[in-house]
């Protein structure tokens, strides 16, 4: 059975009109993940579809100009979703020229010259397929995922689809001779339309699935980070320390951990105020991590106890650190509002040796020694880094 161009046409037009309206019933209102820009763009295919269907019943112009129009329009739009899903500024010249130069094809060429139309038009179309490309590939954040492989892949595709279809535009007088939306099938154009109408729609879902995928990581940052400092909350800096400590273990290497604790927290809130005490916090969690490795593991305790996780450190590596972290600390007042504010950290060290048996098999243990080490800290008077002798070592030694 022969197949309907122009059913064919009108299904298409209908599964883009119905993706549009999906996705800006379920974008977020104020969103700007570009979701609300794709679904424009999936309404502007979705009208060019009808209005090549309906050539013959309207005027040429209106057709042919209209549709090509609404294609470009697209596929710029496209790009802009692409550029607001990545936090930047529309390409106004990218944006503007592929419109300028469908326009100005459509107008120069003759109308009856099927062949030049669908070879300029092409390479148009093909050249934003460009543009998409070179935007989804530089972005760092979410590049190499299976999404942006979806997309990009299909974008790939896309272009190289149409760079065929001009090239058989260009080669071949029959069968480019009769437009699209008679009812006689044009095979070797049907094939190619179909399968850029394909890749299209694939990338309409790959990036649906990219913002979902940006959503599902801003949740999880969300659940291992502390909301105030932006550095990891207990239960992540929890799991993550056991993660080291068995690749310690594997590796046989020494693990380190400080526990620091600002000294006479409680007076900064009665004196300044609570907002004062959390600008404190945030102002000493940047100063500590400025001064980290990109190996080490900075968390929020708990209250004004902070944690930092030192792989590969050992015990004298970890107390010129901590006093490096405490004398940084003292050194610079914080400017808490119009308030210069000083603050000083009491810091326990304690330290799994490497070969150790007894710490290396629970990060409590360490976690232990490291609290007790913060607290004779405090006894001698704070502003000090303090570390114990550990049972780590003494156990390890009779093993």
């Amino acid at each position: 059975m022969a197949l309907d161009n122009l059913t064919l046409l009108f299904s298409l037009a209908l599964i883009s009109g119905l993706m549009a309206v999906s996705l800006a019933v379920t974008s977020r209102k104020g969103g700007r993940d570009g979701l609300r820009l794709w679904a424009i763009a999936l309404a502007l295919e979705s009208l060019a579809w009808s209005l090549v269907a309906l050539r013959g019943q309207l005027p040429l112009v209106v057709t042919m100009l209209f549709a090509n129009l609404s294609l470009v329009s697209a596929q710029a739009v496209k790009l802009a979703a692409i550029h607001e899903f990545r936090g930047l500024r529309w390409p106004r010249l990218s944006f503007l020229l592929p419109l300028a130069a469908m326009l100005a094809l459509m107008l120069v060429l003759e109308a009856d010259d099927v062949r030049a139309r669908i070879f300029c038009s092409s390479l148009v179309f093909a050249a934003q397929m460009a543009l998409l490309a070179r935007a989804l590939y530089q972005d760092d954040t979410t590049r190499g995922g299976r999404a942006w492989w979806l997309i990009y892949g299909a974008t790939l595709l896309l272009l190289l689809a149409l760079f065929l279809r001009a090239a058989m535009a260009l080669a071949s007088a029959e069968s480019f001779s009769t437009p699209l939306s008679q009812h006689a099938p044009n095979t070797v154009q049907l094939m190619v339309f179909v399968s850029v109408v394909a890749l299209d729609l694939l990338g309409a879902l790959g990036f649906i699935l990219l913002v979902k995928e940006r959503i599902e990581r801003a949740v999880q940052r969300q659940a291992m980070t502390d909301g105030l400092t932006g550095i990891f909350n207990r239960r992540a800096f929890m799991e993550r320390a056991e993660r080291e400590l068995a690749i310690t273990r594997r590796k046989h290497q020494p693990l380190a951990l400080l526990m620091l604790d600002i000294d006479h927290f409680k007076r900064i809130n009665d004196t300044y105020g609570h907002a004062a005490g959390d600008a404190a916090l945030v102002e000493i969690s940047r100063l500590l991590g400025k001064r980290l490795r990109q190996q080490d593991t900075f968390g929020r305790y708990g209250g004004e106890e902070f944690c930092i996780l030192l792989p590969d450190t050992d015990e004298q590596g970890a107390l010129a650190l901590a006093e490096a972290l405490r004398q940084v600390v003292e050194a610079t007042p914080l400017s808490i509002g119009k308030q210069q504010i000083g603050v000083t950290l009491s810091i326990g060290v304690g330290v799994c040796h490497a070969g150790c048996t007894v710490c290396a098999g629970e990060f409590s243990k360490l976690l232990n020694d490291a609290d007790r080490a913060l607290y004779q800290s405090k006894a001698q008077g704070r502003n000090r880094t303090v570390s114990l002798p550990l049972h780590c070592e003494a156990e390890s030694a009779t093993a």
